[in-house]
């Protein structure tokens, strides 16, 4: 059977492309994976992981944020979590509060039961970096050369051409701060 090769272009070599392009692989599985496993430590809570990223962010905020903020800060348009935002809130979850600097604008933020329900969350969200990256797998030292490897590729990711206003926006925020 034919492997497919890269031989030309920046770093080419003829090994198998899988294989070149192994980390890429290996940091999207690890991304689903994780996500499909929060999803299913979250059922019990009728949280999806898509509602604790937006919940968490609230949380981990310092006050009401705009929606527009929120989707920034997850790399998305403010569309896309619309839905998500009024599901929360509908179930009691998150609050509108008027922007006291902009009438037209509203900030977000946890009412009681949304903190106690995102603290649990997050508590859940740890115990799965325990099993995956916990002491058992992963050497303090080899969790810092994964987070200092990770993070120069994030950095770099920042300055690609691709990279519309609204992401680069995002790495002025604490979430985003090394």
């Amino acid at each position: 059977m034919a492997t497919a090769t890269k031989s030309s272009g920046k770093g080419g070599s003829d090994m198998p492309i899988h294989q070149q392009m192994m980390p890429w692989v290996l940091v999207t599985e690890i991304y689903w994976m994780s996500y499909k496993l929060l999803e299913r430590r979250f059922y019990h809570l009728g949280v999806s992981a898509s509602q604790a990223r937006v919940l968490a962010v609230l949380l981990f905020s310092n006050g009401p944020i705009k929606p527009s903020l929120v989707a920034t800060l997850l790399f998305q348009e403010t569309q896309s979590i619309t839905g998500i935002l009024h599901r929360i809130e509908s179930r009691g979850w998150v609050r509108r509060l008027p922007d006291p600097n902009d009438r037209r604008a509203v900030g977000l933020e946890l009412t009681d039961t949304g903190r106690e329900i995102t603290e649990e969350i997050v508590k859940i969200s740890e115990e799965l970096f325990d099993d995956l990256f916990g002491n058992k797998v992963l050497t303090a030292a080899e969790k810092r050369q994964v987070e200092v490897i990770l993070k120069k590729v994030r950095a770099l990711g920042f300055k690609l051409p691709e990279t519309d206003f609204k992401l680069r926006r995002a790495q002025q925020y604490a979430i985003w701060k090394d």
